[in-house]
């Protein structure tokens, strides 16, 4: 079962990560920020709107069994600038502390927690089920989307937040 630290810190880590992948994103790429793959999907600007509250909005409904909290966050996204996500993810990476710090070992194995199709499962599960795999999945979203604008990105960028220099390519 994963313990407190390994959760928090595997969200913390996403959160990194979507730094790293913005902070790759040439000044004038920001004009891409109206790009949308097709039109069911979000624009660039819209995911990151999403991802500027998906973690802590996703600990909360996880917490409260609802989403009055996730509808909460989100609504200081509403109009957010490109410019201001890296410090709306400082925020967010901030209030998950904050709410983690509150929690015990014991709360994460024993409180019982709702995901949002009323299914019920311990508060650590949940958390995993929300906002990691939510941070995970729209992460990768954000990776593509960049590399479909033409940042130039490879795997460690995506799963580690880190840039390494790319091997050679073999003769």
């Amino acid at each position: 079962m994963p313990f407190k630290e390994d959760i928090q810190e595997s969200i913390e880590l996403e959160l990194h990560i979507l730094g790293h992948l913005f902070s790759k994103i040439p000044a004038a790429s920001l004009e891409a920020l109206e790009y949308r793959p097709s039109p069911g999907q979000r624009s660039l600007l819209e995911l990151l709107r999403y991802l500027s509250y998906a973690g802590i909005g996703g600990c909360l409904a996880a917490l409260e069994g609802g989403f009055d909290g996730f509808r909460r966050v989100a609504a200081r996204a509403e109009e957010m600038p490109a410019e201001e996500f890296p410090a709306a993810l400082a925020r967010q990476k901030q209030e998950i502390a904050e709410l983690f710090a509150g929690l015990t070992e014991e709360d994460l194995l024993n409180r019982v927690s709702k995901n949002p199709f009323g299914q019920e499962m311990s508060l650590a599960k949940c958390l995993l089920e929300l906002p990691y795999r939510w941070l995970v999945a729209y992460r990768m979203q954000l990776f593509l989307y960049l590399k479909a604008n033409g940042v130039d990105l490879w795997t460690p960028d995506c799963w580690y937040g880190v840039t390494r220099e790319r091997p050679a390519p073999k003769s």
